[in-house]
């Protein structure tokens, strides 16, 4: 395999769904490392969530936030700044949203029709968000920091749900279900921020070939996975396999295990160690 390069999600996937333990994908966090393959977090997440995961998993490198409305990358990752990018302490940070508080006036427009439907981030408290989600308290306050889209906990049953998507559609936003909530968002995805990273270390390492690994479990993964080169369905206690589009992506494996014990037995299965053609240890650190 050349190149290798990882996008995960995080919840449902290298984390488990109910206790958020990464404790089974170790062994494969760790062979990763050792090999300099860069493991990119692609999740709905915030800034502040991923930085303090990346300190307890002890890795480093740029990851994707909010379902792709921006990614960031450590100016140690690559020797030049990336073109179209700000930034922001020690970030170089792309942006493909606008800001949440476009979407949170979407969702308000939608109230008087869905009364009773749905909840959303912006009038949950942090004990609201740690009971929806099983996060601590300061976890949830990290989980409401969002810069970009707005989620929402929907309430009422699937017919229902459909027409309030339809309806925020047609006020403009962009809709992606995730294993939890409905994002209401701008019109980016994961797989736009895949596509734009990925070419990003093909062009910073002048790479002829790179491949992208995708692993996820929800509706929101979809446009990754269907923009890498291996796509990993990673089996979720609380729903079937995403439908995915399979003239899109070359190979897809769809794992037994559960979140990150799925992740771990997907970087088995994929990547032999012993026969690795990898160039990232030159520019990484």
């Amino acid at each position: 395999m050349h190149n290798p390069i990882i996008f995960s999600d995080l919840d449902g996937t290298l984390l488990d769904h109910d206790n958020y333990s990464f404790e089974a994908a170790l062994p494969a966090l760790k062979k990763l490392k050792q090999h300099k393959i860069p493991v990119i977090a692609t999740t709905s997440k915030t800034i502040q969530e991923v930085i303090n995961l990346y300190e307890a998993l002890n890795i480093s490198g740029p990851f994707i936030v909010e379902n792709g409305a921006a990614v960031y990358i450590p100016k140690a990752t690559f020797k030049e700044q990336p073109k179209e990018t700000i930034e922001q302490q020690h970030f170089w940070v792309k942006h493909f949203s606008q800001p949440r508080e476009k979407y949170i006036a979407i969702v308000n427009k939608l109230k008087a029709r869905f009364e009773h439907d749905f909840t959303h981030f912006a009038q949950m408290s942090s004990d609201d968000i740690a009971n929806a989600t099983g996060l601590s308290i300061p976890g949830a306050t990290l989980a409401n920091q969002r810069q970009f889209g707005e989620p929402v906990l929907w309430l009422s049953n699937n017919l229902q749900k459909q027409h309030f998507i339809s309806a925020a559609k047609s006020l403009g936003a962009n809709v992606l279900e995730g294993g939890r909530f409905i994002h209401i968002c701008d019109d980016c995805d994961k797989g736009k921020a895949l596509n734009w990273l990925a070419g990003e270390y093909q062009h910073q390492l002048k790479l002829d070939d790179m491949t992208a690994i995708a692993l996820g479990d929800s509706g929101n993964d979809i446009a990754m996975l269907e923009a890498a080169d291996i796509a990993v369905q990673i089996k979720s206690p609380s729903h079937d396999y995403p439908s995915i589009d399979t003239t899109k992506v070359p190979r897809i494996y769809q794992t037994q295990g559960f979140g990150p014990t799925g992740w771990q037995e997907a970087i088995e299965h994929l990547i032999d160690f012993s026969n690795l053609n990898s160039n990232f240890a030159n520019i990484t650190p």
